[in-house]
């Protein structure tokens, strides 16, 4: 049997691979890398993943990053647990598309409303970039709301991956100034996605781990 290890940090974005493999059921160990206390920067975990960044999925002698290709693999590697809509090459291609959405539009701006200080370390700059990516966020997330209106999950009826992702991304945001009252389907969906076995086991392990 294979040996597979997933490198975390509470609370970041590696917990939606995390849920992914909670939801398979699959057999892994945790490794818990403090990005606060930089230790994504060490030699040891560079070695493991050279980008510095969680989360990193480690297969035997094996290490895959990026959600969005764990993700992918996940789903593909055991099409029982539902992950993405793989048998239909439209719908995954839609899942994808929500998928690459969640990293590349709003992962982004999430990181820009908690650390603005990276992309601007001129003084008085942060609460600017902030402020820019408050307002961006919050036409991105009106596209999600939009949908979330008149069906429970992002691809319809059925729960995906992409649900996961994007709850992780809307829960980093109204401790950044964005009204939860803005968005009541979105508060809805991210409790519903929250309140799942595989996410709740999520959690617990990164607090545990």
């Amino acid at each position: 049997m294979a040996s597979i290890r997933l490198y975390f940090s509470p609370g970041a974005c590696s917990r939606v691979s995390m849920i992914a493999l909670e939801e398979t059921g699959l057999d892994y160990t945790a490794h818990r890398v403090l990005l606060a206390k930089g230790e994504q920067m060490t030699p040891e975990f560079r070695a493991i993943n050279p980008k510095g960044k969680v989360p990193a999925l480690q297969i035997d002698n094996r290490v895959l990053t990026e959600n969005l290709a764990i993700l992918t693999f996940l789903a593909r590697r055991h099409p029982e647990a539902c992950l993405l809509p793989i048998a239909d090459p439209w719908e995954e291609a839609e899942a994808l598309s929500l998928l690459s959405w969640c990293a590349a539009g709003l992962h982004p701006l999430v990181t820009r409303l908690r650390l603005p200080q990276r992309f601007c370390d001129l003084p008085g700059t942060a609460d600017r970039v902030r402020d820019l990516a408050r307002d961006e966020m919050i036409g991105q997330l009106s596209v999600a709301e939009e949908r979330l209106s008149h069906q429970p999950w992002m691809l319809g009826q059925a729960w995906s991956i992409a649900d996961a992702y994007l709850a992780w991304a809307w829960g980093r945001c109204p401790e950044s100034g964005i009204e939860a009252a803005q968005f009541p389907h979105l508060c809805r969906h991210h409790d519903k996605a929250m309140a799942r076995p595989a996410a709740q086991r999520a959690i617990q392990r990164e607090a545990t781990s």
